[in-house]
């Protein structure tokens, strides 16, 4: 997780890179090595040629918490080409849904209860949204002009370049550091960082097995991943009744 001093040096940081950087008008901006990185992950992860056509994703993760007993499974349906999101935890002892859409805000299920979010909730998950790395990958397949990649040193971190990510008139919201093959091991936006597993192949998508939050007290593993090149429905976000 990110500390205020933290998040406000990184800032920092970037804009000091973006001084530097170069735009590209024909798509995707910032520094062209970072940029050639960034391209180079995508195709660790299964190809630019595909990335560049999925728009849903459905994960299988089996979740594990230090202060639980029991592990739980969570599905998850991901809108790429939009900020939606749809899930469900389930475990022998523990039920609930939770969604978050801009048409139907961020609402849950918790053992058979339903309540409303915040907006505070809804304004979190819509900030981090474009840069949870399947996003990012849609993105850079795409060659969203909109995105921008430029290298930083993030601090307190160890001193291994990382490609951070900003969209137009936003300010930076997510980084990755790639190990020497280009695939990634650590995963950031402002709101969480993890620290990802070794790559495992799904039908023709590569991505880590598993991760742990960078205190290592959370932990999941990818049990399945499916892709598709059509958008969820829309009535899959809204809330019931």
């Amino acid at each position: 997780m990110f500390s205020k001093p933290l998040k406000a040096a990184w800032f920092c940081l970037f804009i000091l890179h973006l001084q530097v950087s170069s735009a590209n008008d024909d798509g995707l901006s910032g520094d062209p090595d970072a940029i050639a990185d960034a391209v180079a992950m995508v195709e660790t992860m299964g190809g630019v040629e595909l990335w560049k056509h999925i728009d849903k994703l459905h994960f299988v993760h089996e979740w594990d918490f230090v202060n639980r007993y029991e592990r739980y499974i969570e599905h998850e349906i991901l809108d790429l080409a939009d900020i939606r999101s749809y899930v469900t935890m389930k475990s022998e002892t523990y039920d609930r849904i939770r969604a978050y859409s801009p048409e139907h805000g961020y609402w849950q299920i918790s053992d058979g209860e339903f309540s409303q979010g915040t907006e505070e909730q809804l304004a979190n998950a819509i900030a981090r949204g474009p840069f949870n790395i399947y996003r990012l990958a849609r993105a850079i397949s795409r060659n969203d002009p909109d995105l921008n990649i430029n290298f930083a040193t993030i601090p307190d971190f160890p001193p291994a370049p990382a490609l951070v990510f900003h969209y137009t008139d936003g300010e930076p919201g997510g980084w990755i550091v790639l190990n020497a093959r280009k695939e990634p091991m650590v995963w950031a936006t402002t709101q969480y960082q993890y620290v990802f597993g070794p790559m495992q192949r799904f039908g023709n998508l590569w991505v880590p097995n598993w991760a742990t939050t960078s205190d290592g007290l959370v932990r999941y593993e990818m049990v399945s991943l499916e892709a598709a090149n059509s958008a969820p429905d829309l009535d899959l976000f809204a809330p019931p009744g």
